[in-house]
């Protein structure tokens, strides 16, 4: 028997829908997905506290609709939060403040707590389920195809019937799955571009295959507002014709609810079932190789909500000053602007309307202070003739290239052996050719479509001063120009402790389409071990997520096509990325209240038992949502490496 549940995803911060049209989504889809439900065939809906804190000012009508439903039993009601954020790319303490408000509206409005959860965008990391559990969240929805992507190694039948989300720190979670190539199926049928036998026949085919086995799917797991509606969000989504989709859907799910071994019901039905060898299985759902997983295609990645869009790195390290600045206990008002402005909806394909409205509320404004000021202290010599030069105190001791804008050649810590951690590998390096190239630290790299790449590895020499400060450190800075980029940056080697600081500010004269990655970190090999390497980081949970290096590949900022230039990246959400071994470590800290940007990781074993490891941070990447601005861009970083003993 195949038990089939309907999942519906309500959102009216929808990126692409004005504010003056919110009244008619909730006439045009959620009215009529109401109507959809009885209590033999059952729907189930998910929505932000947000979402109903409108539709209950717009309509509450609706809202009483809805809990009539849920009493009848022809809704099942899932939970997500007060807003749509992307957990993977916000603090855990904000996550915690998302799930308790929503939780509290849910109450307010529907006198239900409810005990499965979507996770929002479907954005998984392993520190999530901790904070689930904590909220006494019972189950989570996750997709299930990027997930098995990364898990080849489990069986197929595993997406019909509920596993346990294992969380980093051991939580578990039961979790229900949606298949987006299903859903995007009943999308097609719903708008025309599928024969609505050949729906009909998918399901019914998938019933009988296995008839004497209880198994678990869902027709659909996504937007409601995309019928009988049109968002605007893409070219190709054409008028809406004289024929209602949701008279269409109608008539697909009456023809099937006659089709044998096949039956409606709630989503929440499928935890019912015992475990067993294909059910109720511990898995992590993550991996080295995709930390955080997204629904859907390869285009859907935590890059879209964190450095495309009209300005999601402005937005993000708003949001990040805001947070840093929120009293010790914040009142509810202030959490519910925190978590509005950090809403995913605002990062996407979001109207030159809403921007500006957005932007009006207050950015965070370009100013480094220990860029704009000068540094005070003794000013040592450089000899102009030198290509490098060496700065050692007694903590580390860094070989700045003059002839490639201070990149780094070398960084020792004394304390941690006498071996670089980071550096510079020349070309030649390694013997494999696909490594025939130079691999710098420290410095910064634009890569726009169609035009050569513009680098701040440029002779340095006429810009540099060097001073040593009162408290012993030693300051490098320097000012680099590369046609249309100009970077100004600053390495600082403290007296005492084992740890640099880069930092630095980039302008271009216009925020236009490619990739910016103002600082990369080469790891030298020999550093660390390569049997017990790994790294390990926060993706919006509390506890640290932990990931071996032992496959042979891992790129995370890779890019997918011409138009999509990288598949991923870490949150980072506590600010850390660590490499280690078991006996040392590199920590790695930005501050994403002066750029909230995305740290990836590259990991490629090299023959003769060599690797090459990089940590590469982006503040600008390109895909379909990405929106240009005229007036002059900047960016700017503040970058920690620090070296420790396990």
């Amino acid at each position: 028997m195949l038990n089939l549940a309907g999942f519906f995803h309500l959102n009216l911060m929808y990126s692409s829908i004005e504010v003056e049209q919110r009244a008619q989504v909730i006439r045009n889809c959620y009215h009529p997905l109401l109507n959809l439900a009885t209590p033999h065939r059952p729907l189930t809906l998910e929505a932000t506290g947000l979402t109903l804190e409108i539709i209950r000012d717009l309509d509450p009508a609706w809202i009483e609709k809805l809990q009539h439903g849920m009493q009848d039993g022809s809704v099942e009601f899932v939970g997500s939060g007060y807003s749509q954020i992307i957990a993977p790319l916000v603090p855990a303490i904000v996550n915690r403040a998302n799930i308790d408000l929503g939780m509290a509206i849910y109450e307010e409005l529907l006198a239900v707590r409810p005990e499965i959860w979507l996770i929002n965008e479907m954005a998984y990391s392993g520190g999530l389920p901790e904070l689930y559990a904590d909220a006494g969240v019972k189950a989570l929805v996750m997709e299930w195809n990027n997930t098995w992507k990364g898990h080849q190694e489990w069986d197929s039948e595993l997406r019909y019937h509920h596993q346990l989300a294992l969380g980093c720190d051991g939580t578990t979670l039961p979790v229900l799955w949606i298949d987006t190539l299903d859903f995007q199926k009943f999308q097609r049928m719903a708008k025309d571009e599928m024969d609505q036998s050949e729906w009909i026949e998918h399901w019914s085919q998938r019933a009988k295959s296995h008839s004497n086995q209880t198994r678990f799917a869902t027709f659909y797991g996504s937007d409601a507002e995309i019928f009988d509606f049109r968002p605007g969000r893409y070219s190709h989504e054409g008028d809406l014709s004289d024929s209602s989709q949701w008279q269409r859907i109608k008539k697909a799910l009456d023809k099937l609810t006659a089709c044998p071994h096949l039956q409606f019901g709630p989503l929440g039905a499928a935890l019912e079932e015992p475990a067993s060898e294909i059910c109720g299985l511990p898995l992590s759902l993550e991996c080295t190789e995709q930390p955080v997983v997204v629904k859907k295609q390869e285009k859907y990645n935590l890059n879209r909500w964190a450095v495309t869009g009209r300005g999601d790195l402005e937005a993000n390290t708003t949001c990040h000053n805001l947070a840093s600045d929120m009293p010790h206990t914040p009142s509810q008002k202030q959490w519910r602007e925190l978590l509005y402005r950090w809403s995913s909806d605002f990062r996407t394909h979001l109207t030159a309307q809403r921007w500006a409205n957005y932007r009006a509320q207050g950015m965070k404004a370009i100013s480094l202070e220990y860029l704009n000021q000068a540094v005070e202290g003794t000013i040592i010599p450089v000899d102009l003739a030198d290509r490098k030069i060496n700065l050692a105190t007694d903590a580390a001791q860094v070989l700045l290239d003059l002839r490639r804008g201070l990149a780094i050649s070398s960084l020792t810590f004394p304390a941690l052996g006498n071996l670089p951690a980071l550096g510079t590998l020349p070309h030649g390096y390694f013997d494999d050719i696909s490594f025939g190239a130079d691999f710098y630290s420290g410095h910064s790299v634009v890569q726009r479509p169609g035009q050569r790449k513009l680098t701040d590895l440029q002779t340095s020499t006429e810009s540099v001063t060097v001073i040593k400060k009162a408290n012993g450190h030693l300051v490098a800075r320097a000012e680099i120009t590369d046609s249309l980029l100009n970077v100004t940056k600053q390495v600082e080697i403290e007296a005492s402790q084992p740890r640099i600081i880069l930092s630095g500010r980039l302008e271009l004269p216009s925020r236009s389409p490619g990739e910016i990655h103002p600082v990369h970190l080469t790891v030298v090999p020999g550093f660390f071990d390569p049997d017990h390497l790994h790294f390990r980081t926060h993706n919006g949970g509390s506890a640290m997520e932990q990931f071996p290096l032992t496959s042979s590949s891992v790129h995370h900022g890779a890019s997918y096509s011409t138009l999509i230039t990288a598949k991923g990246g870490l949150g980072a959400t506590e600010n850390v990325v660590e490499f280690g071994d078991g006996q040392r470590s590199l920590v790695i800290t930005h501050d994403p209240c002066v750029s909230a940007m995305i740290p990836t990781v590259r990991f490629e074993k090299v023959r003769a038992g060599e690797y090459f490891l990089r940590l590469r941070y982006s503040a600008q990447e390109m895909d379909e949502t990405f929106v240009t601005r005229d007036a002059p861009w900047q960016v700017e970083w503040r970058v920690t490496i620090e070296a420790k003993r396990d």
